[in-house]
C-alpha cells in the first residue's frame, strides 16, 4: 500500500492503481463523463483534470504513486473541468425536465450540478442527422450524443463485437454502426451494452421514451415549445434555477416508478438486474453491476420481456377436448392433472412419469419439483429446459473450438 493525498487528506492506494478509483473510494466528488470502471480510461472528456505538483493530469489515465499531492478543486482544475464539461454540452442540449433520462442517474445532469454550471460559453449546435429508430428495441439519437466513446468502448472490448465506431476526422462526428450503415441493417446484436453505458439520453431504450416523466409523453410540437421556453428564460435564470425544477419533476418521479432487483431468469448466469416499472408496464431491465454480468446483458436478458403483457399471454387453463381446446378453472385443471398422473402411476409405474422444471423457475422452484418428482411420484426423472437448450451449443462449441463455453 502507498499513501497518496487528495484535498489536504492522506488516502491508501494499491501501486498503480487509477488515480480515479482512489478518488471515487475517498468520497470526493469529481467530475468524470466519459469514465466508467468496467470501460477503463476512454480520456475523452477531460472533466476528470486534477492538479498534481503543477501539472494538470486526467485522473482516470494517472496512476497512483507514492506521496502524490493531489487536488481536484485548485484553480486551474477547477477552470479545466469546466471548460472540458462546455465542449461537451456544445454536443448535447439540457432539456432535463422533459427528458426521458432525467431519473437521478444521467451523468450529464448530475455533471451540469456537481459543477454548478450556469451558463455555457459554446452554444449547442445541432447535427446534420436524423434519429435513428431502426433498431426495434433502442435508438439513437446524435443531436443528443455528447461522442464520450462509451457505447464504442463497450461494444469493441466488452461485447466484442466491433459494430460501433466514431469518425474524428468528420465535420460532423457521431457514433457510426458498421461504419455509417442504419442500426437495424449493422451487425449489432442488440446486446444493449451501448444503451446501460451511455451517460445521457443519446441512446435510449424505446419503451422509455414517452413514459417516465410526467411531460415526456407530450406531443413533440408541445415539448419542443417547452424546450424553447426554457432556453429563453437560461440567460436571466442561468441553468441552477431551471435545474432545480427539473429535480423537482424527477423527485415525483420516484412516486411512480419502482425498481426491482432481480435475477435473470433465461440461463444459469445468474445476472443481476433492475427490473424499472410504471404501474405493471415495464420500462426497462438495467444491469446492476453484479459479479456475475457487471454492467453486461445478452439480448434476451436487456430486451426480452413483452411477453410479459402481451395480449397474446394465456390467463386460464385450457383443457383439449377432442381436436379443440377449452378454457377451466384453475381447481379443474389440477384436478384433472392429479387424477392423469395417478392412473398413469398405477398402471405403467412410476418411471413412465417425467417431470422438467422451467428455466424461469428460481433454485428453489426447481427444488421443490425434484421433490415432487422424487418424494411424491417416486421417479428420478427429473431435468430441466435449460440444459436442453445449453447442452447442444455446449456440443457444438467442444466440436468447433475445443471448449464447451463462449470463446469469446
Amino acid at each position: 500500500m502507498i499513501n497518496v493525498t487528495i484535498d489536504g487528506l492522506v488516502q491508501e492506494a494499491q501501486v498503480g492503481e487509477r488515480l480515479i478509483d482512489v478518488i471515487n473510494r475517498s468520497r470526493v466528488k469529481l467530475p468524470q463523463v466519459c469514465y466508467h470502471p468496467q470501460l477503463g480510461p476512454i480520456q475523452t472528456c477531460d472533466t476528470c483534470m486534477v492538479e498534481i505538483d503543477g501539472q494538470l493530469l486526467r485522473a482516470c489515465a494517472t496512476a497512483a504513486s507514492e506521496g502524490i499531492i493531489v487536488s481536484t478543486k485548485s484553480e486551474a482544475a477547477s477552470a479545466a473541468q469546466r471548460e472540458a464539461y462546455d465542449r461537451i454540452l456544445g454536443n448535447h442540449m439540457l432539456y432535463c425536465t422533459v427528458c426521458d433520462n432525467s431519473n437521478g442517474n444521467c451523468t450529464v445532469h448530475n455533471t451540469a450540478k456537481l459543477l454548478a454550471v450556469e451558463h455555457q460559453n459554446i452554444p449547442f449546435r445541432e447535427k446534420p442527422y436524423e434519429v435513428d429508430n431502426t433498431n426495434p428495441f433502442y435508438r439513437y439519437d446524435p443531436d443528443q450524443c455528447i461522442l464520450c466513446g462509451r457505447c464504442v468502448e463497450a461494444c469493441q472490448n466488452l461485447e466484442v463485437n466491433e459494430t460501433l465506431s466514431i469518425n474524428w476526422e468528420d465535420p460532423h462526428p457521431r457514433v457510426l454502426w458498421d461504419g455509417g450503415s442504419t442500426i437495424g441493417e449493422s451487425s449489432c446484436v442488440s446486446c444493449g451494452h451501448c444503451v446501460t453505458v451511455c451517460p445521457c439520453n443519446a441512446l435510449m431504450e424505446k419503451s422509455m421514451i414517452g413514459h417516465a416523466g410526467f411531460f415526456t409523453g407530450l406531443p413533440k410540437p408541445v415539448l419542443d415549445g417547452m424546450i424553447e421556453v426554457v432556453k429563453g428564460i437560461e440567460p436571466e435564470t442561468g441553468y441552477g434555477t431551471i435545474m432545480r425544477v427539473s429535480e423537482a419533476e424527477e423527485g415525483m418521479r420516484e412516486s411512480r416508478i419502482r425498481r426491482t432487483k432481480t435475477v435473470c431468469t433465461y440461463c444459469g448466469v445468474g445476472c443481476s438486474f433492475d427490473v424499472w416499472t410504471r404501474d405493471r408496464h415495464i420500462l426497462k431491465v438495467e444491469p446492476l453491476e453484479g459479479p456475475a454480468n457487471g454492467v453486461s446483458t445478452c439480448v434476451k436478458g436487456k430486451f426480452a420481456w413483452d411477453h410479459i403483457n402481451s395480449t397474446d399471454r394465456l390467463t386460464k387453463p385450457l383443457i383439449r377436448e377432442g381436436d379443440s381446446f377449452r378454457e377451466a378453472t384453475w381447481e379443474e385443471a389440477l384436478s384433472l392433472i392429479a387424477r392423469r398422473l395417478t392412473e398413469i402411476k398405477a398402471k405403467h409405474g412410476p418411471d413412465s412419469i417425467g417431470l422438467i422444471s422451467s428455466s424461469k423457475c428460481t433454485n428453489e422452484e426447481s427444488y421443490l419439483m425434484q421433490k415432487l418428482a422424487r418424494a411424491v411420484v417416486g421417479t428420478n426423472n427429473i431435468d430441466n429446459c435449460s440444459r436442453y437448450c445449453q447442452s447442444p451449443a455446449t456440443v457444438g462449441l467442444f466440436r468447433t473450438v475445443g471448449y464447451g463455453g463462449d470463446s469469446g
